[in-house]
């Protein structure tokens, strides 16, 4: 027999809006989340490998290479494909690293992408389906998005009163003076920025090279995100755009921040003096640079 052209998506949680009617394989790429899977997926892999390999239940403060690390969070993932490539690799190191367990991880997400990738692991690793836990929005999906949208999405995402571990976020482009997200459809917006300034202890911003333009709706700025987290760390890949990166970086944490408290906002967050990172990770001969600014949110930016 011939290999069939019609591919089925997968089917999740009972109840879950992924549905199992087949699409056409050749259809794939008419759907948006479909075309930026595709968009720098090397660099995807890149960062999302060295997000997980530092920072993911990293305790602060400690050496990721030697420290013990955290074996429960909650994580807040937009529906973004590069936050999806992250999710994949976490998962692959904690079955890496399954001594250092038991995990108990809970995802939450209002995208489709993500329940797909835990539910395929969670069947490759039936004894770890702790740490693959699934907490999923509500709402119709989005064919184009691949993720809920509608009022209900919105509404329920502003009533979440978790306060994440972390928030793995991305956006369609971002604006390095003003430090704003963007997005392609106008009707995601109220769900990014909901999903965005929901409160979590460290947020990540993931950047591949052809976010850093100002195209689309802006949403929310690094301000927003701060407002509600006590750390915010953006990741790309090294670039010839390294130099202007780093010193637009510079240039947005010492507008936003300030060393005296007295000039900071009062977030109404447990943690009132912030950090915020940049991490550009080096591939080939070039080597991965960090940077970090720490301080309190200047009154002005609020």
């Amino acid at each position: 027999m011939g290999k069939s052209n019609t591919f089925f998506p997968p089917i999740v949680e009972p109840g879950s809006p992924i549905q199992s009617s087949p699409i056409e394989e050749d259809d794939l790429h008419d759907m948006w989340s479909a075309r930026r899977a595709i968009v720098f997926p090397e660099e995807k892999t890149i960062i999302a490998q060295y997000c997980v390999s530092h920072d993911f239940l990293v305790r602060e403060g400690s050496n990721p290479a030697t420290g013990i690390r955290k074996t429960v969070g909650s994580v807040l993932v937009n529906q973004g494909t590069t936050p999806n490539v992250v999710v994949r690799e976490a998962l692959e190191w904690i079955a890496s690293n399954r001594d250092e367990g038991p995990f108990d991880i809970t995802w939450y997400t209002p995208g489709a992408l993500v329940p797909a990738t835990l539910r395929a692991w969670r069947q490759e690793h039936p004894r770890m389906s702790s740490a693959a836990q699934l907490f999923l929005f509500p709402g119709r999906v989005d064919q184009q998005t691949d993720a809920v949208s509608g009022p209900e999405a919105v509404e329920f995402a502003h009533r979440l009163s978790r306060h994440f571990t972390y928030a793995l976020l991305s956006s369609y482009s971002f604006d390095m003076a003003t430090g704003t997200l963007y997005f392609h459809f106008s009707d995601e917006i109220d769900l990014q920025r909901a999903c965005a300034t929901a409160h979590a202890v460290s947020k990540f911003l993931f950047l591949d090279p052809s976010k850093f333009t100002i195209e689309g709706y802006p949403a929310c700025a690094l301000v927003d995100l701060l407002y509600t987290a006590r750390v915010v760390t953006l990741y790309c890949v090294s670039s010839d755009m390294d130099g202007w990166i780093r010193a637009s970086f510079d240039a947005l944490c010492d507008r936003i921040l300030s060393a005296d408290p007295i000039n900071g906002v009062d977030s109404g967050f447990s943690f009132d003096n912030k950090a915020v990172r940049l991490r550009i990770v080096g591939r080939g001969d070039s080597e991965t640079k960090c940077l970090e600014h720490t301080g309190f949110l200047m009154q002005t930016v609020r």
